[in-house]
Parts: C-alpha cells; structure tokens; sequence
C-alpha cells in the first residue's frame, strides 16, 4: 500500500508516494540527521541525477540503512564477521552533498 503525502522541495510544494516503511525510514533519518523531512527530500533531490524524485528517495533511504547496518556490524564483538569492506559503495553518495558530509564526518 502507498502513502501519498505532501512535502516541499527546494521551496516547491509537491506529493510523494511511498510504502509506509519508506516513510518511517525517511522520518528516522531526518531525524537522526536533525533535518525536517522537507529538507531532507530536498538535498536527495538535488542529487537524484536522472531518477525521478521517488527513486532518489528510496534509493537514499535504502543506503544510508545500509551503512548504518554496516557501522553497527563493525561495532559488535567477535567471532561475528563484518560486511566485507570491498563491498560496493553506493554510486551517488556524493551527490547528496549535506548527508554525505554529515555520514563522512560521523563515519
């Protein structure tokens, strides 16, 4: 089931549909980056490139959870074993300039 809800990118008001699990994701991020979802939604936007607004956001939310799993792996004890390091990196991390700034300087 889709949620349809009202945000604002880039001062623009517009609607997004999103599983509820993408929308609980995007709230839990916003939050631990101390961001409103609006402005969240806003610097993914400007990093989408050619997907379309949605894609981006399911994208983002899909690899920051990633790297969160993978940090908090590193920071269990042994014998459990870590995402390998060689593992892919997303593609577009840089392209979402305040998180991955924030991600850089947390990680």
């Amino acid at each position: 089931m889709l949620i349809n809800r009202n945000i604002t990118v880039n001062g623009h008001r517009t609607s997004i549909r999103l599983e509820p699990e993408f929308w609980s994701g995007l709230a839990a991020i916003a939050q631990r980056e101390q961001l409103t979802i609006d402005e969240l939604c806003t610097e993914v936007d400007r990093g989408a490139g050619e997907l379309s607004r949605t894609a981006a956001i399911r994208v983002f939310i899909a690899s920051y959870m990633v790297r969160q799993t993978r940090q908090s792996a590193e920071q269990l004890p042994r014998p459990f074993t870590a995402v390998p390091r060689d593992y892919p990196q997303p593609q577009r991390a840089d392209e979402y300039p305040l998180v991955a700034q924030r991600l850089r300087a947390a990680g």
